[in-house]
């Protein structure tokens, strides 16, 4: 049974979001060779507060994982002080969120979600999916379309490292090597339908048309209206 994020049965649930500076050249770094990387960097600010105002929905703690680690006023002053701000930690990607798990479980959170800002209009559903399977001890996985994944979510006791481990990060096969180490662990795993990254030309596009048949106004939605003269031809 799919339970609602108010009727979980546990509240010690928390989302571990990881964002980095908003800085041209080191965010969305392939569209900004497509759109520049001034416009990349901007678009990515829109695409993490989209995120956000998503996840404050659910009405759980959010752990902002952030990079690089002396870029924590500047978050700050990005996304607000109603948040709770942890630093990266690791040499690589794995190694960044085991830490980001690893700190969720020793605060005392009872499961967690992790996830990052490439898919701005990722659906409520899917994270209140995610976190009602949590809540029944599986693991979670959300596949995103370029072979990655969106979330993923552990409990301290199934909390499983080894997916962490040796994985060709960035690489299309990404998710069904961690699906492959998940099903040797004898906890049921929970897979959440597929949705979609923004990284490139080609992923804006599709975003912007998604957005268009929404009637939600997002700040990526305002931001592209606003600056149509720059990226309509992009975008058509």
């Amino acid at each position: 049974m799919l339970l609602s994020v108010k009727q979980l049965p546990n509240r010690s649930l928390c989302v571990l979001i990881f964002v980095k500076a908003p800085i041209p050249g080191t965010v969305k770094s392939r569209l900004g060779k497509a759109i520049g990387f001034e416009a990349a960097a901007e678009l990515y600010r829109c695409f993490a507060q989209d995120l956000l105002l998503t996840i404050q929905k659910l009405g759980l703690d959010q752990l902002i994982f952030f990079a690089p680690p002396e870029a924590e006023t500047a978050v700050r002053e990005w996304l607000g002080e109603h948040h709770h701000y942890i630093v990266q930690r690791g040499d690589n990607l794995g190694e960044r969120m085991t830490h980001a798990f690893i700190t969720s479980f020793d605060l005392g959170y009872t499961g967690a979600l992790i996830t990052g800002s490439d898919s701005p209009d990722l659906p409520l559903s899917y994270l209140e999916r995610g976190l009602s399977a949590l809540s029944q001890k599986q693991i979670v996985l959300g596949p995103s379309d370029d072979g990655g994944y969106y979330t993923l979510g552990f409990t301290p006791e199934n909390f499983t490292p080894t997916v962490f481990k040796d994985i060709p990060w960035s690489t299309p096969t990404v998710y069904e090597q961690t699906l492959q180490i998940l099903h040797t662990q004898p906890y049921p795993v929970c897979q959440l339908p597929t949705w979609y990254d923004v990284d490139t030309l080609e992923d804006l596009r599709h975003l912007y048309q998604r957005l268009r048949q929404s009637p939600r106004l997002t700040e990526s939605m305002v931001y592209l209206q606003q600056h149509y003269d720059r990226f309509g031809s992009y975008l058509s």
